[in-house]
């Protein structure tokens, strides 16, 4: 049901990482995700994207010198809502909103290319489900998270590129993730 976009422009995918010993990887990424929601809407109604943010650590072990193997623990938002067109209203109205926020464990194979500055990302994401509100559009709010899989799989893959090589290093990275 949810066709999640995340553009984990990771914008500010501020992965931080230096080395502890020679293989070892950790750091910190945060970015922006886009997320919508496929299927039929209601009718009169239509789905509309809503963007959260995303927060995580990382581990990584360097397997040779193009390959990284990552684990990313952290917190995610993600969310989609529901607009209908009202008469006398020009713009559609958000009518109702769906915030989930999750425990996010992805595992992610990151290849760089010969010269070391892009990257290619693939992977998958176990999600726990820490909170689902559903908001109306008078501000209610209902717990909905007993109707909802406590668990979400997701297969994603992305590329980017390092902005500063040196340490810290800093690096830009999008990805798509489907769950």
């Amino acid at each position: 049901m949810r066709n999640r976009l995340l553009a984990g422009v990771a914008l500010a995918a501020l992965a931080i990482p230096s080395s502890v010993t020679g293989q070892w990887v950790v750091g910190a990424q945060a970015g922006l995700a886009g997320f919508a929601v496929a299927g039929q809407a209601p009718e009169g109604g239509s789905y509309g994207r809503h963007v959260r943010v995303l927060a995580s650590g990382l581990i990584g072990y360097r397997l040779g010198t193009s390959v990284v193997l990552r684990v990313e623990p952290g917190l995610i938002q993600k969310g989609a809502g529901v607009f209908y067109d009202v008469e006398g209203v020009e713009e559609p109205v958000d009518s109702l909103s769906l915030n989930l926020d999750y425990i996010s464990v992805p595992v992610v194979g990151q290849v760089f290319t010969p010269g070391g500055r892009g990257f290619v990302t693939g992977g998958f994401e176990v999600g726990l489900l820490s909170s689902a509100v559903v908001a109306t559009g008078d501000a209610d709010e209902q717990d909905v998270k007993d109707l909802l899989e406590s668990t979400d799989l997701s297969w994603m893959f992305g590329a980017g590129g390092l902005v500063r090589r040196t340490q810290p290093e800093v690096s830009l990275e999008l990805r798509y993730s489907q769950s």
